[in-house]
Protein backbone atom coordinates (compact mmCIF):
# COMPACT_ATOMS: atom_id res chain seq x y z
CA UNK A 1 0.00 0.00 0.00
CA UNK A 2 2.84 2.40 0.79
CA UNK A 3 4.25 1.78 -2.67
CA UNK A 4 0.86 2.51 -4.25
CA UNK A 5 0.45 5.76 -2.34
CA UNK A 6 4.00 6.77 -3.11
CA UNK A 7 3.42 6.23 -6.80
CA UNK A 8 0.19 8.16 -6.64
CA UNK A 9 1.89 11.15 -5.03
CA UNK A 10 4.75 10.91 -7.51
CA UNK A 11 2.34 10.87 -10.45
CA UNK A 12 0.47 13.93 -9.17
CA UNK A 13 3.81 15.71 -8.75
CA UNK A 14 4.78 14.74 -12.28
CA UNK A 15 1.44 15.95 -13.62
CA UNK A 16 1.88 19.27 -11.82
CA UNK A 17 5.39 19.61 -13.24
CA UNK A 18 4.20 18.85 -16.77
CA UNK A 19 1.32 21.26 -16.33
CA UNK A 20 3.82 24.01 -15.65
CA UNK A 21 5.90 22.92 -18.64
CA UNK A 22 3.03 22.58 -21.10
CA UNK A 23 -0.45 24.08 -20.74
CA UNK A 24 -2.65 21.00 -21.01
CA UNK A 25 -6.01 20.87 -22.72
CA UNK A 26 -7.86 17.55 -22.43
CA UNK A 27 -10.19 16.43 -25.20
CA UNK A 28 -12.84 16.84 -22.51
CA UNK A 29 -12.72 17.50 -18.79
CA UNK A 30 -14.17 14.01 -18.23
CA UNK A 31 -11.54 12.40 -20.46
CA UNK A 32 -8.75 14.14 -18.59
CA UNK A 33 -10.11 13.22 -15.17
CA UNK A 34 -10.64 9.58 -16.08
CA UNK A 35 -7.28 9.48 -17.81
CA UNK A 36 -5.60 10.48 -14.54
CA UNK A 37 -7.70 7.99 -12.60
CA UNK A 38 -6.85 5.21 -15.02
CA UNK A 39 -3.13 5.85 -14.77
CA UNK A 40 -3.35 5.58 -11.00
CA UNK A 41 -5.52 2.47 -11.18
CA UNK A 42 -3.44 0.65 -13.73
CA UNK A 43 -0.06 1.46 -12.24
CA UNK A 44 -0.73 1.47 -8.52
CA UNK A 45 -3.85 -0.48 -7.60
CA UNK A 46 -3.22 -3.18 -10.16
CA UNK A 47 0.47 -3.36 -9.26
CA UNK A 48 -0.41 -4.78 -5.86
CA UNK A 49 -1.50 -8.04 -7.53
CA UNK A 50 0.83 -8.32 -10.50
CA UNK A 51 3.75 -5.92 -10.51
CA UNK A 52 5.54 -7.47 -7.54
CA UNK A 53 5.99 -10.85 -9.25
CA UNK A 54 7.21 -9.15 -12.42
CA UNK A 55 9.74 -7.11 -10.43
CA UNK A 56 11.15 -10.24 -8.77
CA UNK A 57 11.65 -11.84 -12.16
CA UNK A 58 13.41 -8.75 -13.48
CA UNK A 59 15.73 -8.64 -10.47
CA UNK A 60 16.63 -12.30 -10.92
CA UNK A 61 17.08 -11.82 -14.68
CA UNK A 62 15.61 -15.21 -15.53
CA UNK A 63 14.96 -14.99 -19.27
CA UNK A 64 12.48 -17.68 -20.26
CA UNK A 65 11.04 -16.46 -23.58
CA UNK A 66 12.58 -17.57 -26.83
CA UNK A 67 12.11 -16.68 -30.46
CA UNK A 68 11.53 -19.70 -32.69
CA UNK A 69 11.32 -20.07 -36.46
CA UNK A 70 8.31 -21.33 -38.37
CA UNK A 71 9.87 -24.77 -38.93
CA UNK A 72 8.87 -25.40 -35.29
CA UNK A 73 5.24 -24.43 -35.78
CA UNK A 74 4.00 -27.98 -35.14
CA UNK A 75 5.78 -27.88 -31.76
CA UNK A 76 4.10 -24.54 -31.11
CA UNK A 77 0.73 -26.12 -31.84
CA UNK A 78 1.45 -28.95 -29.42
CA UNK A 79 2.58 -26.43 -26.83
CA UNK A 80 -0.77 -24.63 -27.10
CA UNK A 81 -2.70 -27.87 -26.73
CA UNK A 82 -0.77 -28.55 -23.53
CA UNK A 83 -1.81 -25.19 -22.08
CA UNK A 84 1.40 -23.21 -22.66
CA UNK A 85 1.89 -19.78 -24.29
CA UNK A 86 2.91 -19.02 -27.89
CA UNK A 87 3.13 -15.51 -29.36
CA UNK A 88 2.27 -15.34 -33.04
CA UNK A 89 2.00 -12.74 -35.82
CA UNK A 90 -1.29 -11.68 -37.38
CA UNK A 91 -2.15 -9.13 -40.03
CA UNK A 92 -2.91 -6.66 -37.21
CA UNK A 93 -0.36 -7.13 -34.37
CA UNK A 94 1.38 -9.99 -32.57
CA UNK A 95 -0.95 -12.00 -30.32
CA UNK A 96 -0.18 -13.87 -27.11
CA UNK A 97 -1.75 -17.26 -27.72
CA UNK A 98 -3.20 -19.81 -25.33
CA UNK A 99 -5.81 -22.59 -25.57
CA UNK A 100 -9.08 -20.67 -25.48
CA UNK A 101 -11.10 -23.48 -23.86
CA UNK A 102 -8.51 -24.41 -21.23
CA UNK A 103 -9.38 -22.66 -17.96
CA UNK A 104 -5.88 -23.39 -16.63
CA UNK A 105 -4.11 -21.88 -19.65
CA UNK A 106 -6.05 -18.59 -19.88
CA UNK A 107 -4.85 -17.18 -16.51
CA UNK A 108 -1.28 -17.50 -17.79
CA UNK A 109 -2.10 -14.87 -20.42
CA UNK A 110 -3.42 -12.41 -17.83
CA UNK A 111 -0.42 -13.04 -15.58
CA UNK A 112 2.18 -12.67 -18.34
CA UNK A 113 0.61 -9.45 -19.61
CA UNK A 114 -0.22 -8.11 -16.11
CA UNK A 115 -3.68 -7.55 -17.53
CA UNK A 116 -6.77 -6.94 -15.37
CA UNK A 117 -9.42 -9.66 -15.53
CA UNK A 118 -11.96 -6.97 -16.47
CA UNK A 119 -10.40 -6.76 -19.95
CA UNK A 120 -11.64 -9.71 -22.05
CA UNK A 121 -9.71 -11.70 -24.63
CA UNK A 122 -10.39 -12.24 -28.34
CA UNK A 123 -10.61 -15.86 -29.51
CA UNK A 124 -8.89 -16.63 -32.81
CA UNK A 125 -10.41 -19.37 -34.97
CA UNK A 126 -9.54 -20.95 -38.29
CA UNK A 127 -13.03 -21.06 -39.80
CA UNK A 128 -16.39 -19.40 -39.18
CA UNK A 129 -17.88 -22.71 -38.04
CA UNK A 130 -15.41 -22.74 -35.15
CA UNK A 131 -16.72 -19.39 -33.94
CA UNK A 132 -20.35 -20.38 -34.42
CA UNK A 133 -19.72 -23.21 -31.95
CA UNK A 134 -18.71 -20.59 -29.37
CA UNK A 135 -21.66 -18.26 -29.98
CA UNK A 136 -25.09 -18.98 -28.55
CA UNK A 137 -27.04 -18.18 -31.73
CA UNK A 138 -25.23 -20.11 -34.44
CA UNK A 139 -27.91 -19.36 -37.05
CA UNK A 140 -28.02 -15.61 -36.48
CA UNK A 141 -28.12 -14.08 -40.03
CA UNK A 142 -26.02 -11.09 -38.98
CA UNK A 143 -23.25 -13.32 -37.68
CA UNK A 144 -23.40 -15.47 -40.81
CA UNK A 145 -23.25 -12.41 -43.07
CA UNK A 146 -20.31 -10.79 -41.27
CA UNK A 147 -18.22 -13.95 -41.05
CA UNK A 148 -18.84 -14.78 -44.71
CA UNK A 149 -17.96 -11.26 -45.89
CA UNK A 150 -15.02 -10.28 -43.68
CA UNK A 151 -13.31 -13.49 -42.56
CA UNK A 152 -10.53 -14.25 -42.60
CA UNK A 153 -9.57 -10.67 -41.87
CA UNK A 154 -9.31 -7.82 -39.35
CA UNK A 155 -12.86 -7.91 -37.96
CA UNK A 156 -13.62 -9.15 -34.45
CA UNK A 157 -17.27 -10.03 -33.82
CA UNK A 158 -18.76 -9.99 -30.31
CA UNK A 159 -21.90 -12.00 -29.56
CA UNK A 160 -23.54 -13.93 -26.72
CA UNK A 161 -21.53 -16.99 -25.79
CA UNK A 162 -22.36 -20.63 -25.41
CA UNK A 163 -22.27 -22.02 -21.90
CA UNK A 164 -19.01 -23.96 -22.40
CA UNK A 165 -16.93 -20.82 -23.09
CA UNK A 166 -14.77 -20.03 -20.02
CA UNK A 167 -16.08 -16.97 -18.16
CA UNK A 168 -12.54 -15.74 -17.46
CA UNK A 169 -11.85 -14.90 -21.11
CA UNK A 170 -15.14 -12.95 -21.32
CA UNK A 171 -14.63 -10.87 -18.15
CA UNK A 172 -17.79 -12.61 -16.89
CA UNK A 173 -19.97 -10.64 -19.33
CA UNK A 174 -21.47 -13.61 -21.20
CA UNK A 175 -20.24 -12.22 -24.53
CA UNK A 176 -17.35 -13.74 -26.48
CA UNK A 177 -15.27 -11.96 -29.13
CA UNK A 178 -14.05 -14.03 -32.09
CA UNK A 179 -11.87 -13.38 -35.12
CA UNK A 180 -10.42 -15.43 -37.97
CA UNK A 181 -7.00 -13.97 -38.90
CA UNK A 182 -5.73 -13.90 -42.47
CA UNK A 183 -1.98 -13.96 -41.71
CA UNK A 184 -0.36 -17.11 -43.11
CA UNK A 185 1.51 -18.02 -39.93
CA UNK A 186 -1.48 -17.38 -37.67
CA UNK A 187 -3.62 -19.70 -39.77
CA UNK A 188 -0.95 -22.39 -39.89
CA UNK A 189 -0.61 -22.20 -36.11
CA UNK A 190 -4.37 -22.65 -35.72
CA UNK A 191 -4.24 -25.72 -37.99
CA UNK A 192 -1.44 -27.22 -35.93
CA UNK A 193 -2.98 -26.35 -32.57
CA UNK A 194 -6.37 -27.81 -33.54
CA UNK A 195 -7.99 -25.63 -30.86
CA UNK A 196 -9.26 -22.04 -30.76
CA UNK A 197 -6.61 -19.63 -29.45
CA UNK A 198 -7.00 -16.46 -27.38
CA UNK A 199 -4.71 -13.80 -28.75
CA UNK A 200 -4.53 -10.40 -27.04
CA UNK A 201 -1.59 -8.23 -28.04
CA UNK A 202 1.64 -9.89 -26.89
CA UNK A 203 2.89 -7.10 -24.65
CA UNK A 204 2.60 -5.82 -21.10
CA UNK A 205 -0.85 -4.39 -20.48
CA UNK A 206 -1.19 -0.76 -21.56
CA UNK A 207 2.15 -0.67 -23.38
CA UNK A 208 2.63 -0.16 -27.12
CA UNK A 209 1.36 -3.12 -29.14
CA UNK A 210 4.00 -5.35 -30.79
CA UNK A 211 4.35 -5.82 -34.54
CA UNK A 212 7.68 -7.68 -34.50
CA UNK A 213 8.99 -10.71 -32.64
CA UNK A 214 11.61 -8.47 -31.03
CA UNK A 215 8.88 -6.23 -29.59
CA UNK A 216 7.30 -9.27 -27.92
CA UNK A 217 10.63 -10.37 -26.50
CA UNK A 218 11.32 -6.89 -25.10
CA UNK A 219 8.08 -7.01 -23.09
CA UNK A 220 7.75 -10.70 -22.25
CA UNK A 221 11.32 -11.99 -22.05
CA UNK A 222 10.86 -13.10 -18.44
CA UNK A 223 7.72 -15.12 -19.25
CA UNK A 224 7.53 -18.76 -20.37
CA UNK A 225 6.50 -18.04 -23.95
CA UNK A 226 7.66 -19.12 -27.40
CA UNK A 227 7.62 -16.32 -29.98
CA UNK A 228 7.08 -17.27 -33.62
CA UNK A 229 9.36 -15.26 -35.88
CA UNK A 230 7.90 -13.98 -39.13
CA UNK A 231 9.30 -12.51 -42.31
CA UNK A 232 5.72 -11.61 -43.25
CA UNK A 233 4.96 -8.27 -41.58
CA UNK A 234 1.85 -7.30 -39.67
CA UNK A 235 0.70 -5.40 -42.74
CA UNK A 236 -2.24 -3.55 -41.17
CA UNK A 237 -0.30 -2.75 -38.02
CA UNK A 238 -3.17 -1.88 -35.65
CA UNK A 239 -5.73 -4.04 -33.90
CA UNK A 240 -8.90 -5.27 -35.58
CA UNK A 241 -12.23 -3.50 -35.81
CA UNK A 242 -14.51 -4.82 -33.04
CA UNK A 243 -18.23 -5.10 -33.81
CA UNK A 244 -20.86 -6.24 -31.30
CA UNK A 245 -24.02 -7.92 -32.57
CA UNK A 246 -26.92 -6.95 -30.30
CA UNK A 247 -30.02 -8.94 -29.31
CA UNK A 248 -32.11 -7.00 -31.83
CA UNK A 249 -29.60 -7.83 -34.60
CA UNK A 250 -28.04 -4.40 -34.86
CA UNK A 251 -24.27 -3.78 -34.82
CA UNK A 252 -22.23 -1.47 -32.58
CA UNK A 253 -18.62 -0.65 -33.50
CA UNK A 254 -16.67 -0.84 -30.23
CA UNK A 255 -13.18 -0.28 -31.66
CA UNK A 256 -11.95 1.28 -34.90
CA UNK A 257 -9.82 -0.81 -37.23
CA UNK A 258 -9.32 -1.58 -40.92
CA UNK A 259 -12.96 -2.58 -41.51
CA UNK A 260 -15.14 0.51 -41.75
CA UNK A 261 -18.64 0.88 -40.34
CA UNK A 262 -19.93 1.78 -43.80
CA UNK A 263 -18.52 -1.50 -45.18
CA UNK A 264 -20.37 -3.45 -42.50
CA UNK A 265 -23.58 -1.56 -43.22
CA UNK A 266 -23.25 -2.23 -46.96
CA UNK A 267 -22.58 -5.92 -46.34
CA UNK A 268 -25.74 -6.28 -44.25
CA UNK A 269 -27.92 -4.36 -46.69
CA UNK A 270 -26.60 -6.36 -49.64
CA UNK A 271 -27.56 -9.52 -47.77
CA UNK A 272 -31.13 -8.24 -47.43
CA UNK A 273 -30.73 -7.30 -43.76
CA UNK A 274 -31.98 -3.78 -44.41
CA UNK A 275 -33.37 -3.27 -40.91
CA UNK A 276 -29.94 -3.70 -39.32
CA UNK A 277 -28.38 -0.47 -38.09
CA UNK A 278 -24.64 0.02 -37.60
CA UNK A 279 -23.63 2.61 -35.00
CA UNK A 280 -20.41 3.76 -33.37
CA UNK A 281 -20.04 3.33 -29.62
CA UNK A 282 -20.27 6.64 -27.76
CA UNK A 283 -16.90 7.98 -26.68
CA UNK A 284 -17.21 7.07 -23.03
CA UNK A 285 -14.18 6.11 -20.98
CA UNK A 286 -13.96 2.80 -19.14
CA UNK A 287 -11.79 2.53 -16.00
CA UNK A 288 -9.52 -0.52 -15.71
CA UNK A 289 -11.63 -2.28 -13.08
CA UNK A 290 -14.92 -2.17 -15.04
CA UNK A 291 -15.61 -5.28 -17.12
CA UNK A 292 -16.26 -4.78 -20.84
CA UNK A 293 -17.34 -7.12 -23.65
CA UNK A 294 -14.34 -6.23 -25.83
CA UNK A 295 -10.76 -5.00 -25.36
CA UNK A 296 -9.44 -1.57 -26.32
CA UNK A 297 -12.05 0.44 -24.38
CA UNK A 298 -9.77 2.15 -21.85
CA UNK A 299 -8.53 5.68 -22.34
CA UNK A 300 -4.91 4.92 -21.52
CA UNK A 301 -3.70 2.21 -23.89
CA UNK A 302 -0.96 1.56 -26.46
CA UNK A 303 1.19 3.91 -24.35
CA UNK A 304 4.96 4.49 -24.55
CA UNK A 305 6.97 4.54 -21.35
CA UNK A 306 7.37 8.33 -21.44
CA UNK A 307 4.57 10.97 -21.42
CA UNK A 308 2.88 11.52 -24.78
CA UNK A 309 0.61 14.34 -25.93
CA UNK A 310 -1.55 15.40 -28.86
CA UNK A 311 -0.62 18.77 -30.33
CA UNK A 312 -3.60 21.04 -30.93
CA UNK A 313 -4.08 22.63 -34.34
CA UNK A 314 -3.47 26.07 -32.83
CA UNK A 315 -0.11 25.05 -31.35
CA UNK A 316 0.91 23.26 -34.56
CA UNK A 317 0.52 26.52 -36.51
CA UNK A 318 1.87 28.85 -33.82
CA UNK A 319 5.09 30.82 -34.19
CA UNK A 320 8.20 28.86 -33.31
CA UNK A 321 9.28 30.91 -30.29
CA UNK A 322 12.51 30.40 -28.36
CA UNK A 323 10.47 28.87 -25.53
CA UNK A 324 8.85 26.37 -27.88
CA UNK A 325 12.24 25.55 -29.44
CA UNK A 326 13.62 24.84 -25.98
CA UNK A 327 10.80 22.40 -25.25
CA UNK A 328 11.09 20.69 -28.61
CA UNK A 329 14.75 19.94 -27.90
CA UNK A 330 13.49 17.45 -25.30
CA UNK A 331 10.72 16.02 -27.49
CA UNK A 332 10.36 13.23 -30.03
CA UNK A 333 7.88 14.33 -32.71
CA UNK A 334 5.87 11.63 -34.48
CA UNK A 335 4.16 13.31 -37.41
CA UNK A 336 1.51 12.43 -39.97
CA UNK A 337 1.18 14.15 -43.33
CA UNK A 338 4.00 16.64 -42.55
CA UNK A 339 1.75 18.63 -40.19
CA UNK A 340 4.66 19.21 -37.81
CA UNK A 341 7.48 19.12 -40.39
CA UNK A 342 8.46 22.70 -39.47
CA UNK A 343 9.41 21.38 -36.01
CA UNK A 344 11.83 18.79 -37.36
CA UNK A 345 15.03 20.80 -37.00
CA UNK A 346 14.16 21.97 -33.50
CA UNK A 347 13.06 18.62 -32.08
CA UNK A 348 15.27 16.01 -30.45
CA UNK A 349 14.10 13.42 -33.00
CA UNK A 350 11.47 13.49 -35.73
CA UNK A 351 9.69 10.83 -37.77
CA UNK A 352 6.71 11.09 -40.12
CA UNK A 353 4.44 8.03 -40.25
CA UNK A 354 3.40 8.99 -43.79
CA UNK A 355 4.53 12.27 -45.35
CA UNK A 356 2.10 11.70 -48.25
CA UNK A 357 -0.99 11.15 -46.03
CA UNK A 358 -1.41 7.41 -46.67
CA UNK A 359 -3.34 5.92 -43.71
CA UNK A 360 -2.22 2.34 -44.39
CA UNK A 361 1.46 3.32 -44.29
CA UNK A 362 0.88 5.18 -41.03
CA UNK A 363 -0.92 2.37 -39.21
CA UNK A 364 1.65 -0.16 -40.38
CA UNK A 365 4.42 1.97 -38.86
CA UNK A 366 2.79 3.54 -35.80
CA UNK A 367 3.53 0.97 -33.08
CA UNK A 368 7.09 0.34 -34.24
CA UNK A 369 7.63 4.11 -34.25
CA UNK A 370 6.17 4.55 -30.75
CA UNK A 371 8.55 1.89 -29.44
CA UNK A 372 11.45 3.62 -31.19
CA UNK A 373 10.46 6.99 -29.70
CA UNK A 374 10.38 5.80 -26.08
CA UNK A 375 13.98 4.61 -26.43
CA UNK A 376 15.41 7.85 -27.80
CA UNK A 377 18.11 9.00 -25.40
CA UNK A 378 17.24 12.14 -23.39
CA UNK A 379 13.66 12.18 -24.66
CA UNK A 380 11.24 13.54 -22.05
CA UNK A 381 8.00 13.33 -24.00
CA UNK A 382 6.47 12.44 -27.37
CA UNK A 383 4.24 14.69 -29.48
CA UNK A 384 1.64 13.74 -32.12
CA UNK A 385 -0.42 15.96 -34.43
CA UNK A 386 -4.20 15.97 -34.37
CA UNK A 387 -5.57 13.41 -36.84
CA UNK A 388 -8.70 14.20 -38.84
CA UNK A 389 -10.55 12.27 -41.52
CA UNK A 390 -13.15 9.57 -42.10
CA UNK A 391 -11.06 6.74 -43.61
CA UNK A 392 -11.28 3.59 -41.46
CA UNK A 393 -7.53 3.30 -40.93
CA UNK A 394 -7.25 7.03 -40.26
CA UNK A 395 -9.89 6.70 -37.55
CA UNK A 396 -7.95 3.72 -36.17
CA UNK A 397 -4.74 5.77 -36.17
CA UNK A 398 -6.47 8.63 -34.37
CA UNK A 399 -7.88 6.20 -31.80
CA UNK A 400 -4.46 4.63 -31.05
CA UNK A 401 -2.63 7.95 -30.75
CA UNK A 402 -5.39 9.44 -28.60
CA UNK A 403 -5.15 6.48 -26.20
CA UNK A 404 -1.33 6.55 -26.30
CA UNK A 405 -1.62 10.16 -25.07
CA UNK A 406 -4.35 9.29 -22.53
CA UNK A 407 -6.53 11.81 -24.35
CA UNK A 408 -4.35 14.76 -23.30
CA UNK A 409 -3.97 17.58 -25.80
CA UNK A 410 -1.58 20.52 -25.42
CA UNK A 411 -1.95 23.96 -26.88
Amino acid sequence: MRYNLAFGYYFMFLLFHINKTWPLKPLSSRARLLGIQQRLLSRSEYSSTTLSSSTMKNNNKVVQAKIVTTDRISECGARLRKGELVAFPTETVYGLGAHALDSNAIPKVFKAKERPLSDPLIVHVLEAKDALELWKEDTNPVLLCLTKSFWPGPLTIVAKANSHVPEILMANTGFVACRSPSHTIARELLRNAQVPIVGPSANKFGHVSPTRAEHVFDDLQYEDVWILESKEICDIGVESTVAKVTDDMNVIILRQGAVAAIDIQSCLHNAGLTDCVVTLKSQTVVPDHVATVAPGQMLRHYSPNIPSYIVSASLATADLTSELRSKLQRAVVIDYGSQLAHWQESSLKYKDLSPNNTPGDATQAVFDTLRWAEQVQNAEFILFPSIEGSDALLLALKDRLTRAASGIQIE
